[in-house]
C-alpha cells in the first residue's frame, strides 16, 4: 500500500489549520446590522441547527454553518439549554456560544410573600410581566391540572408555596404552577422529617385549609401552633372557627371589595360558604397559600384547651388566648352572642 507523501500530510495539516483558523476567525466577527438587544426563545429540545438559523436570522451570529460546526468541535451539540436569552449588540460569536452552554437565561427573581391569594399571586407575576393574570388563574384552576398535581380539589390555591422564584418573561403559566407545587411538596417534607406522616392527600388538604387560615391570623411566629390549637380544639367541640380571615376572604375574593380595615357585624353576617362565622367546620378550600410556619402549625398544633384568641398588642403582634367566653370577654372582645 502506498503511503502519503510527506507533502500531502502538510498540505492536509495546513488546510485543517487553516479551516479551523477560518472558523475561530468567523466566531471573532461581529454579526452585522444590529443596534439594539434581542430576545431569542429556544424551546425545550430545539435542535442544533434550529437554535442556528433562529441566532441567524435576527443578526445574533454572522454564518449558522460555521456557527454549528463551532458548537459541534466544542462538543457542545447538546449543550444548549432552553429559555429566554438576550444578546447585546456587538457581541462575538464565542461569546453568544459561551451564553447558551452557560444557560444564561434572563430569568427574574420574584418573590412570593406568604399569605397571598391565587388572585394576588397573578397580580404579581403579571406585573412583573412573567405571565398574564388571567391565563395563571386559568392553570390555578384547571382540574385537569390539579389531578396531575395530586392536589384533591378543582384549584392548586393553598399548594402555590410562597418563595423567591427565578421565571422568565413569558413563562408557561403550568409550569409556573407546577414550580410552586413542587416547592410545597418539598416544604412538606422538610417540616415532616425524616418520620414523615402517612397523611392521604384529602387529609393533608385539610391541613392545607387549616395552614391557610393560621397563616392570615398570627403576626408572631410562635402564636402560630397556638391559633391552630385553637381552631383544632373548635373542630373537635363542633364549635364555628369564627376567624375573620375567612370572613375578609369572602370579601375581597368573592365580593371583590377592597381589603377592610375594620371587619363590621354585618360583614360577619354575609352569607357565604368560606364565612365560618355563619359555618360549622373548615371552609371549602385554603383562603391563602401559607408558608413553612403555619403549615408546620397546621401539621403540629400546640396541645392546649385553648378555645378563643384575640390581638393583644398591636405593635408586638402577640395574641391572647383564652379558655372560656368569659376570659374572652374579659379580655376585651368581641360581646356574646356572635
Amino acid at each position: 500500500m502506498k503511503l502519503p507523501s510527506l507533502r500531502k500530510i502538510l498540505q492536509f495539516c495546513l488546510l485543517s489549520i487553516g479551516l479551523l483558523a477560518l472558523v475561530f476567525g468567523i466566531l471573532m466577527v461581529v454579526a452585522p446590522f444590529r443596534r439594539a438587544p434581542v430576545e431569542i426563545k429556544i424551546k425545550n429540545g430545539a435542535t442544533l441547527g434550529s437554535v442556528c438559523r433562529d441566532l441567524r436570522a435576527e443578526n445574533v451570529i454572522p454564518s449558522s454553518k460555521i456557527f454549528a460546526l463551532y458548537m459541534r468541535l466544542a462538543g457542545a451539540e447538546r449543550a444548549v439549554k432552553p429559555g429566554t436569552y438576550r444578546f447585546e449588540p456587538f457581541s462575538p460569536p464565542y461569546e453568544v456560544a459561551r451564553k447558551l452552554i452557560r444557560g444564561d437565561t434572563i430569568a427574574l427573581k420574584v418573590t412570593i410573600p406568604e399569605g397571598r391569594t391565587a388572585r394576588q399571586i397573578a397580580q404579581i407575576l403579571e406585573s412583573q410581566k412573567i405571565v398574564d393574570a388571567t391565563t395563571f388563574l386559568a392553570a390555578v384552576n384547571d382540574p385537569v391540572l390539579t389531578e396531575k398535581l395530586g392536589i384533591p380539589a378543582n384549584s392548586s390555591e393553598g399548594y402555590l408555596f410562597p418563595d423567591t422564584y427565578f421565571f422568565e418573561p413569558g413563562s408557561d403559566a403550568d409550569q409556573i404552577v407546577q414550580q410552586m407545587v413542587s416547592n410545597f411538596r418539598a416544604a412538606i417534607k422538610r417540616i415532616e422529617g425524616p418520620n414523615q406522616n402517612t397523611l392521604s392527600e384529602r387529609a393533608l388538604y385539610d391541613k392545607v385549609i387549616l395552614a391557610s387560615m393560621v397563616e392570615r391570623e398570627y403576626r408572631v411566629a410562635e402564636d402560630a401552633p397556638l391559633i391552630a390549637s385553637v381552631f383544632m380544639n373548635r373542630l373537635s367541640r363542633n364549635m364555628p372557627l369564627q376567624s375573620c380571615a375567612t370572613v375578609v376572604y369572602v370579601l375581597t375574593e368573592h365580593l371583590g371589595r377592597p381589603h377592610p380595615s375594620i371587619v363590621y357585624y354585618n360583614d360577619l353576617r354575609v352569607k357565604d360558604p368560606y364565612n365560618t362565622y355563619l359555618n360549622r367546620g373548615l371552609p371549602p378550600g385554603p383562603i391563602s397559600n401559607p408558608g413553612e410556619i403555619s403549615l408546620k402549625a397546621a401539621l403540629f398544633p400546640s396541645k392546649t384547651d385553648f378555645l378563643y384568641f384575640r390581638l393583644d398588642d398591636s405593635s408586638s403582634g402577640k395574641h391572647r388566648f383564652s379558655r372560656t367566653l368569659q376570659e374572652h370577654d374579659e379580655a376585651g372582645i368581641i360581646p356574646k352572642g356572635l
